[in-house]
Order: structure tokens, then sequence, then C-alpha cells
């Protein structure tokens, strides 16, 4: 079974926080990516972990975000990571509004944790998922 949202919450290391999308934590992520794009989903499969910064986003327009949140939803994606401590302090109310009313999770991911960690904690999910099913 892949990793889930739930799996990397539970994960102390990543020191992620849910702040949308509690429901949905059982959500398989297959993948974790970053992506700065205004607009990913041509490059995105399906099932990842969206990890963003913000750094080309209007966060705090609201009708921008919930595009924005509605298009990642609409792509399949698992949930989105915002890195707080970067271009924002705190993730922008508009955001969490809009995964809440798209029943997208939002984990917000403190500035201590790099993405490659949570990338690796994916992977090695991935990983051991895979030595399982050999044996």
């Amino acid at each position: 079974m892949p990793p889930t949202l739930a799996s990397l919450v539970q994960n102390s290391a990543l020191k992620l926080t849910v702040r949308a999308g509690a429901d949905r934590l059982s959500t398989p992520v297959r993948w974790a990516h970053a992506s700065e794009l205004a607009d990913p989903v041509p490059y995105m499969d399906g099932g990842e972990l969206l990890l963003v910064t913000a750094t080309n986003l209007d966060a705090e327009n609201a009708e921008s975000k919930r595009r924005y949140v509605r298009r990642q939803a609409g792509a399949g994606v698992a949930g989105v990571g915002f890195a707080v401590g970067v271009n924002y302090e705190d993730i922008p109310a508009a955001l969490v509004e809009a995964a809440e009313e798209a029943g997208l999770p939002l984990l917000e991911v403190p500035r201590r944790t790099p993405f490659l960690a949570i990338s690796k904690a994916v992977s090695a999910a991935i990983d051991d998922k895979k030595l399982l099913e050999s044996v």
C-alpha cells in the first residue's frame, strides 16, 4: 500500500500540520513534487503531494486561490504542502478556505522541514511497499 497523507502527518520528523481536508488523510500519495508554477497541472499525473512556497501565487486573492485549488483537486492531486516562513509566515486564509471548500487536503510545512525530507519519506515508503511485494 502506498503511503498516505496520514502516514506523512504522523511522521514526527516532518512536523506537518493539517490545515484543511482532515477527513481525506487516508488519500494515497504516489509521489511528492515541488512546483512553483502558477499552473502545475499539465505536469502532474495525479496522486502527488504538491509542495509549494507560493512564490508565483497571488495567495491573498480569494478567487485566484479557489481556481488554483479546484484545478489541483480536479487533476487528482492528493494534497498540497505549503511551506510557511518562506514567502508567507502563515498559510493565507483564502487558500485554507479554498482547500476546505474543495475537500483538498492542505498541509502546513514548517520552514525547518525541507521538501526533500518529504520526498524521501514518500520514496522510502514506496520502496518498502515494493520490498514487501517481492517477498
